[in-house]
Parts: structure tokens; C-alpha cells; sequence
């Protein structure tokens, strides 16, 4: 039975026996014939049973009938997690009454998965590795396990009882390890996961203090590689303890979206077929860790992402897929984010499908016309005034929403969000040299909607304010609680203090 639960089973003194090839296809004769009872526990029965459970775990099953190797012997081994169990001879002594429908795969049926109802709990005797009779009572999936091992004995597959068959995509039989973090990342697990790709750990960052406590967080993808049952690793640095247990989880192909480190060579040594990362740009435009970020504050018209094989150096690997996706004037970077993380996890999806089938290209990049998108420095964060408006609104929306563009106003700091050159409708427009000579960071203009801050030659209009220590608000609840009106001043400090950045490197990566 395959491992389509994607939980870890605890496979503890994993047998150092030679694995077996498994028999694979519903008209096998092996599968189709009913096997023979074992007349005498010998040893050459133990080495089998060794044998198959070494050939279990290596496939990532949770059960194996001995006709699944071309033996037609009536012997099983299971294990769900709670240790190996071998039976010789196993038989089904009760049922219970009460019954469950769920999808089971199956090591000789790849990348098929069946409906079937079974009892929810069994009582199965037969003989152990030393020839004496045990019982077992099975509930929930090794209930199933049994089962649907006993039933390869008669000759009986999963195809025979289904109420329901999915056939799964070619990427379904990959061995995946995913390396992300952020939000960014997630969606692009998910739809891995629904397409029942084989994700067999995941590398994250550790835990980082969030929040006014500051108490430890897990990153959004180790939440979701829990809820899933992956194993998830949190290393400092990828030191050699990582790459030996990559190794152990012996990956087809490295996942990278948004993991937050350049890989070192021995990390990308590690999987069969290498290793691919979705990227948030158009590459060679914005190589680095704030792709998104610098898209919005170049005023690209059109962003997108891309797949690539990874190589040593930063986001210069050959390109497998590209997606592009149009920027309207307004967008922010959140805004853009979310939208890229969708098409990320769609492109990731189609890629694996290549690489399985062998048919993923390498496209070289065009080093010269490549760009680069540093992680934003906390002095980025300030905005200075005698900028171009459209240069200034851009730089606000690039830093929405989070950390936020900074200004100081009455000696406080104060962020601004949902920035435009354009003035919210029903707002009086200001000129392009602002009201009376306006000078830049001078208010020009204040209405319930947004507020016009002068630059160096033109009006920006900001939608939200932030003040120190306070949520972000609209202008109309930040005038219920602040005196602003025109002629006030937003200033850049002569020194600009340090922030708190958030976005960059696990952001869009």
C-alpha cells in the first residue's frame, strides 16, 4: 500500500536488506493468482521478510504482500507509524460492522488512487518471523493496511473494490523536498500537494520572535507543512548535518520558492535531477531578494515569474517556464505579491509536470541584460520629498503594507500607504507645482480620502496613515483623532534611524 497520507511513519532500524523490484500493472499474472499458504517458518522466509521491508520503506509504502515482489507466498508487512509488523500466513478473523470509504494507493498501481470502503477495524492472526501465532486488532489505516494487503494475497487489487479511480499526474511520482518560508511560499506547497506530489521534507527558516511579545512564530510554510504531516527541518545554516539528511530523504528534485539562503553546491549536489526555484520577475530582470519590490519602484508596466534550474550563483540558472503579469499604476507590493504567488504555484505545477517527463527546457539567461533587486535597506523606508511624484508614489506602494514607507511629522514618526499621482475621486486636484509654491513634504491638501503631499514637482496623494505605535488608518479616522491641514510638514530625518524591515529575501525570492 503506498504512503498516500504523506505522514511520517516512524520507520525506525530500517532493514539493511537488499530491496526488491516491485511488480507494477493490474495484469501481472503474480498479482491476478492467488498465493500459497507458507507450509514452514525457514530462514530463507525471514530474508524475505527483510527484503520486503526494505523494499516497503524505500518506496515510501506503509505495507507490501510478498506477490507485490514475485513471490506468491502468503506473507505481508505493514508499518503506519507505530513499528513493523511482519505476517506469514495472515488471515481476518473478525470485521467490523461499521465501514469507511477512503482513497488508497497502491506500490504496484503508480500514480493511480482508489476509493474504497472497508471495515473500520479488523482482527487478523497469522504467524511471526519465529513461526508462532500472534493476533492484531487494526483500527483506522492499519486496518486498511491489513486489508488491502490480504487482499494482493487473493489476487484481489485496489482497482477491484473501487467505488472511484483517480489517475494522478506524472509529477505525482517525484520525490520532492521543498525549501521556502514566507507566505510567498505557500501557495506554491499547496498545489503540490493537491496534485499528490511526493513532498518528503521540508526546509524552512527557524522560528523568529513576532509580534509586541516577541515570542517565537513558525513561518507560514512550517504551518502548513504540519497541518500536512511533513517532516519539517529548521536549520541556522545548511551545514553537512543538512545535506545528510537530504540524503536521507533521498529527493528527486529541490523545490526552492522563497527560502530566504543562497543554497551551497553541496545542497544542490544532493537531488537526481537537480534543483528548480520560482522567482518573482522576469528573469534576468530583478536577480535578488526584493524582485517584487524593485518591479514597483522601477515602474515596470509588466512583472511576471519564473522557473529555473539553480546553479551556484544568484537567480542566473537556466530558464525552464516564464508567466508574465501586467502592472497597473496603483498596485502595491502586497497587492502583487499575492497575485504572483498564485501564477508561482501554477508555473511550479506545470514545471513539475515537464521534469517528469523529462521534457523541461534549459534556456541560458542573458547576463548582460540582467538587473539586480537587492533586499531594501532600512534607509530605503524614508521618503524624501524632492523626489518626482510618480518616483515617491511608487516607492510608497513598493513598501505597502509592510514595513511602510516613513515620513516624520510633528517630530513622530509616521507611515503612508496607498500612494498615487492621481487625487481620489470628488478630491479638488492640485496643480503640478502644488498650491502657492508649495515646497516639498509640504501638505497641499487634505480631504476625508486622501491627503496631498507636495514633491519635488507635483502632488502625491496618500489614502492611509500610520502613525508611531498606532494601526494604520484612513485619512478620515486618522482627522478624528489628528489635527492635519494644509501647510503642515513631512519631513526625512537628517540621519535616518534604522527600521524594522520585513519584506526582501523571504518575500519574492
Amino acid at each position: 500500500m503506498a504512503d498516500r497520507p504523506r505522514r511520517e511513519t516512524g520507520r525506525r532500524g530500517r532493514p539493511a536488506a537488499e530491496p526488491m523490484p516491485i511488480v507494477k500493472g493490474e495484469d501481472q499474472p503474480v498479482l491476478r493468482t492467488p498465493a500459497q499458504p507458507v507450509a514452514r517458518v525457514t530462514r530463507e522466509i525471514r530474508r524475505l521478510l527483510e527484503r520486503m521491508a526494505a523494499t516497503m520503506y524505500q518506496a515510501d509504502g506503509i505495507g507490501l504482500a510478498a506477490p507485490q515482489v514475485g513471490v506468491p507466498k502468503r506473507i505481508i508487512v505493514c508499518d503506519v507509524g507505530d513499528g513493523l509488523i511482519e505476517l506469514i500466513n495472515p488471515e481476518i478473523v473478525r470485521r467490523a460492522d461499521e465501514t469507511e470509504a477512503a482513497y488508497e494507493g497502491c506500490l504496484s498501481l503508480p500514480r493511480v488512487l482508489a476509493e474504497v470502503e472497508r471495515p473500520v477495524s479488523v482482527q487478523v492472526t497469522g504467524l511471526d518471523r519465529h513461526g508462532r501465532r500472534i493476533w492484531i486488532e487494526g483500527d483506522g489505516l492499519l486496518a486498511r493496511c491489513l486489508q488491502h494487503e490480504i487482499d494482493h494475497l487473493d489476487g484481489i487489487l485496489i482497482t477491484d473494490r473501487a467505488r472511484r479511480v483517480v489517475h494522478l499526474p506524472p509529477e505525482s511520482e517525484l520525490r520532492v523536498v521543498f525549501m521556502g518560508t514566507p507566505e510567498f511560499a505557500v501557495p506554491s506547497l499547496e498545489a503540490l500537494l493537491r496534485r499528490h506530489v511526493r513532498v518528503v521534507g521540508v526546509v524552512t527558516q527557524p522560528d523568529r520572535p513576532r509580534g509586541r511579545g516577541l515570542e517565537p512564530a513558525p513561518p507560514p510554510v512550517k504551518r502548513v507543512a504540519e497541518e500536512h504531516g511533513l517532516p519539517v527541518l529548521q536549520p541556522q545554516r545548511l551545514d553537512d548535518e543538512v545535506v545528510e539528511q537530504l540524503r536521507e530523504w533521498r529527493p528527486d528534485l529541490l523545490v526552492v520558492v522563497a527560502y530566504g539562503k543562497i543554497l551551497p553546491p553541496q545542497v544542490l549536489a544532493v537531488p537526481r535531477l537537480g534543483a528548480i526555484n520560482v522567482h518573482a520577475s522576469l528573469l534576468p530582470r530583478h536577480r535578488g531578494a526584493a524582485p517584487i519590490q524593485h518591479a514597483i519602484l522601477a515602474g515596470d508596466r509588466v512583472t511576471g515569474v519564473t522557473t529555473m534550474w539553480m546553479d551556484e550563483g544568484l537567480d542566473t540558472g537556466d530558464i525552464i517556464l516564464q508567466r508574465e503579469v501586467p502592472m497597473e499604476d496603483s498596485v502595491t507590493a502586497g497587492e502583487l505579491h499575492d497575485r504572483l504567488a498564485r501564477v508561482g504555484a501554477e508555473l511550479l505545477v506545470e514545471t513539475l509536470g515537464l521534469v517528469a517527463e523529462n521534457k523541461a527546457p534549459r534556456r541560458p539567461q542573458d547576463h548582460a541584460a540582467a538587473t539586480l533587486a537587492p533586499k531594501l535597506a532600512p534607509e530605503d523606508e524614508w521618503i524624501d520629498w524632492s523626489r518626482p511624484a510618480e518616483e515617491v508614489a511608487r516607492r510608497i506602494r513598493a513598501l505597502d503594507p509592510r514595513p511602510g514607507a516613513r515620513s516624520v511629522w510633528q517630530g513622530r514618526e509616521i507611515k503612508l500607504y496607498g500612494a498615487s499621482t492621481t487625487p481620489p475621486e470628488g478630491a479638488e486636484p492640485v496643480g503640478p507645482a502644488g498650491l502657492g509654491g508649495a515646497s516639498p513634504g509640504e501638505v497641499v491638501a487634505v480631504t476625508p480620502a486622501a491627503v496631498a503631499v507636495q514633491c519635488g514637482d507635483g502632488p502625491v496623494w496618500v489614502r492611509f496613515l500610520q502613525p508611531a505605535g498606532r494601526k494604520k488608518m484612513s485619512v478620515k479616522e486618522f482627522l478624528n483623532g489628528y489635527r492635519l491641514e494644509p501647510g503642515a510638514r513631512l519631513e526625512r530625518p537628517a540621519v535616518p534611524a534604522a527600521g524594522g524591515s520585513e519584506h526582501g529575501d523571504e518575500e519574492g525570492n
